[in-house]
């Protein structure tokens, strides 16, 4: 269950004032938030992960962990936009290769920013008037790339 940040603020509190009993912060917890006798409660494994948090940042809330996601600069969108306008054909890795960016951030700005969405070029079957003089038990096509 996902808790905001007042009732972590809380918890936290309620820890260190119940003398870092986690039991006693949940009754706390229950009765603050006037929550029914089984209504969900943060868990053991919640409050101490809060608690430690607090102490290493002095915040109840997440860290957040990981390389931070890049922001997409316009001039990269513009880059994208006019290499896709000089060469449709051409693949996105090709783009993005050519651009020095990567696959992921080049097919995320088509999508994302350009409004561009892939799709696959289909060769369709195209009858010729030979075959459409035939009759209804005999079939003849011709293939032509279009």
């Amino acid at each position: 269950m996902r808790w905001n940040s007042e009732e972590r603020a809380f918890a936290v509190e309620a820890y260190f004032s119940s003398g870092c009993s986690v039991i006693a912060t949940q009754r706390a917890f229950r009765n603050r938030f006037n929550l029914a006798p089984l209504a969900p409660v943060p868990d053991r494994k919640s409050i101490v992960t809060w608690v430690t948090t607090f102490r290493q940042t002095a915040s109840a809330t997440k860290r957040r962990t990981g390389v931070p996601r890049p922001v997409r600069p316009p001039e990269n969108i513009e880059a994208v936009r006019a290499s896709m306008l000089r060469s449709p054909r051409r693949s996105a890795r090709k783009h993005a290769s050519a651009l020095r960016l990567s696959d992921r951030s080049v097919r995320r700005i088509l999508r994302d920013d350009l409004h561009f969405h892939p799709y696959k070029m289909a060769i369709v079957q195209e009858l010729s008037e030979h075959s459409r003089n035939l009759g209804s038990r005999q079939f003849a096509f011709d293939y032509t790339e279009t």
